[in-house]
C-alpha cells in the first residue's frame, strides 16, 4: 500500500477525528512531509480532507466517503464485492480487473476508484471521471458463459443498476440501447463490458463489467460540451443524498440476482420496459460514420435492436450509436 492510500485509510478509520500528522507518520513509518504530500494529492483527487492547524487532519463529516469499510455494512450480495478493492484513483478500473484475471483473481472482485484518470467507454471513447463526482467500477466475472448469451451481460448490468437507483432515490430510469442509463433525458451512467473468449471451450471465459455513475457535480466538473448530454443522480433529483457505499452495495445486490437469470433472459422483459427508443424515430451511426434515419421497432431476444429503415427495409443491428433528440 503506498503512503497516500495509507494515509487515506487512517483518516478513514478515524470517522471524523482530527489526526495530526506527526501521529500518522510515526504509525506508518514515514516522514511527516511525507505524510503531507499525501494529503495534498488526496486533497487535489477530490478527497474531503480538511486541515487545521496545530491539530491535523480529518475527513469531514458529511463526506460521501468510499471505501472498504463504509461499504461493508450494505453489502448483502453473497460473491460480488469479496473482495472488495478501493483506490483513489486508477487509469481504469476496468484495466485494472484485466491485470487482476492474468493474477488469477476470484470471481466477483470489484474494483472500484474514487477518480479515474483514463475512463473507458464505447468504441475507445473516454468516460469522464473525476474525483468525488461519481461511482466508478468494475466486475470480474470468470465463470464460463456461452458465446449466445454474453451479448445479454451489458443489459443485465444495466437492469441491475437502473433497479438499485429507483429502489433508493424513488427515480425512474431508462434504459438507452445498449449501455446507457438515463435520467429525466439525459445520460447518467455508462456501462462498457469487455471478456476474453477461449477458442477452445467456444465460451466466455473470463468478462470485466465496467459501470459509472455520475453523483454530483457535473456542471462544474465536467467538459461543457457534456453539459446539455448528461447529467448526476443529485442534480436531476435534488432531494436525494447519494451515499456511494449504499449505492455501490445495492447493485452488487442486484446483478448477482440478475446474473442468474442470465440464461433463461427472464431481464429482457424489464430491459425492454425501461427502454427510451422503442416506437422513437431515431439517427443510426454505423462503424464506418455512415448515418441513417430509422425507426426502432423491438429489441430482439439477443439485445439486437430491431429497426426499419425510410424504405421498409427491417434489420436487427448490434453494434454502432442511436441517438434519438427527444425523449
Amino acid at each position: 500500500m503506498s503512503v497516500k492510500e495509507s494515509v487515506a485509510a487512517c483518516l478513514a478509520e478515524a470517522e471524523g477525528q482530527y489526526l495530526s500528522g506527526e501521529a500518522m507518520a510515526k504509525k506508518l513509518g514515514v516522514s511527516r512531509n511525507a505524510v503531507w504530500k499525501a494529503v495534498r494529492t488526496l486533497q487535489e483527487e477530490g478527497f474531503p480532507i480538511e486541515s487545521k492547524k496545530k491539530t491535523g487532519y480529518r475527513i469531514t463529516q458529511d463526506a460521501d466517503l468510499l471505501t472498504e469499510d463504509t461499504v461493508q455494512p450494505f453489502l448483502h450480495s453473497r460473491v460480488l464485492g469479496h473482495p472488495l478493492l478501493v483506490f483513489p484513483e486508477l487509469d481504469s478500473t476496468n484495466n485494472y480487473c484485466k491485470k487482476l484475471i492474468r493474477q488469477g483473481a476470484a470471481h466477483g472482485t470489484v474494483v472500484t476508484a474514487n477518480c479515474q484518470t483514463a475512463g473507458k467507454g464505447r468504441q475507445g471513447r473516454t468516460f469522464c471521471s473525476p474525483a468525488g463526482s461519481g461511482l466508478y467500477f468494475s466486475v470480474l466475472l470468470s465463470q464460463a458463459i456461452a458465446l449466445q448469451d454474453a451479448p445479454l451481460l451489458t443489459a443485465c448490468a444495466a437492469v441491475a443498476a437502473a433497479r438499485a437507483i429507483d429502489a433508493l432515490y424513488g427515480t425512474h430510469i431508462q434504459i438507452k440501447w445498449v449501455n446507457d442509463l438515463y435520467l429525466e433525458g439525459k445520460k447518467c451512467c455508462g456501462i462498457l463490458t469487455e471478456g476474453d473468449i477461449s477458442l477452445e471451450s467456444g465460451k466466455l471465459e473470463h468478462a470485466v463489467v465496467g459501470i459509472g455513475i455520475n453523483i454530483r457535480n457535473t456542471r462544474s466538473a465536467l467538459p461543457a460540451e457534456l453539459l446539455d448530454k448528461v447529467t448526476s443522480l443529485e442534480e436531476a433529483v435534488p432531494v436525494c443524498h447519494v451515499r456511494r457505499a449504499e449505492l455501490l452495495a445495492a447493485i452488487l445486490y442486484e446483478l448477482e440476482y440478475a446474473l442468474r437469470d442470465l440464461p433463461t433472459k427472464r431481464f429482457l422483459g424489464e430491459y425492454r420496459g425501461r427502454s427510451c427508443l422503442l416506437g422513437k424515430t431515431a439517427e443510426f451511426v454505423m462503424d464506418d460514420g455512415t448515418r441513417k434515419k430509422v425507426s426502432v421497432l423491438e429489441i430482439a431476444d439477443d439485445c439486437g435492436l430491431v429497426v426499419q429503415d425510410s424504405f421498409g427495409n427491417v434489420e436487427t443491428l448490434h453494434a454502432g450509436e442511436v441517438h434519438v433528440t427527444q425523449f
